[in-house]
């Protein structure tokens, strides 16, 4: 009978890592995002998202869990000193709280209070430099499964000044069973 059990074993320990959220899947390649920074002044501590969908309508099986993404970050300053900044994601713009406000057709802000739980992770910045960066969190999982995703960057230290960039470059999503 112990043989006849044996086989089942494999399957038994498999499912165990499937259920606990430890086989990877493959990456999946996100397209870049560049953000035209406001001055930091002006959004007032705010949320600022752009109505750029990161992922386009490719959706992530609803069995997956655990959705990062990661890439590089690259800030192009015009002599600005932004250092570090909260991303936060929506899996969608519309019907937005009234604590969000358009302004422009490519960008929303929302008072950084009612976005908490959107909260992915924090970009760490150097003028003219590469730095990696993962996102991850409850939120990102949801735009995942939604196939939306609109990434809201906050400046937490350092000041961006009108005409600066932001680009997030070689950006590969990445889940778990």
């Amino acid at each position: 009978m112990k043989r006849a059990l044996r086989p089942f074993l494999g399957l038994g320990v498999a499912l165990v890592f499937v259920s606990c959220g430890v086989v990877p899947t493959p990456p999946v390649n996100i397209a870049d995002v560049t953000v035209d920074l406001q001055p930091s002044a002006l959004a007032l501590g705010r949320v600022l998202y752009v109505r750029q969908d990161a992922l386009g309508g490719s959706q992530v099986p609803q069995v997956l869990q655990q959705l990062s993404v990661t890439g590089e970050a690259r800030y192009s300053s015009l002599g600005g000193n932004l250092s570090q900044v909260s991303v936060y994601v929506r899996s969608s713009l519309d019907g937005l709280p009234s604590t969000c406000t358009a302004l422009s057709p490519s960008l929303v802000a929302c008072e950084a209070g009612g976005e908490a739980s959107r909260s992915v992770g924090t970009l760490n910045l150097a003028p003219g430099q590469n730095r990696p960066f993962t996102l991850s969190g409850p939120a990102l999982d949801e735009a995942g499964k939604a196939g939306h995703a609109y990434f809201g960057l906050r400046a937490a230290s350092g000041d961006s000044l009108t005409g600066e960039q932001l680009r997030l470059t070689g950006m590969q999503a990445r889940a778990r069973f």
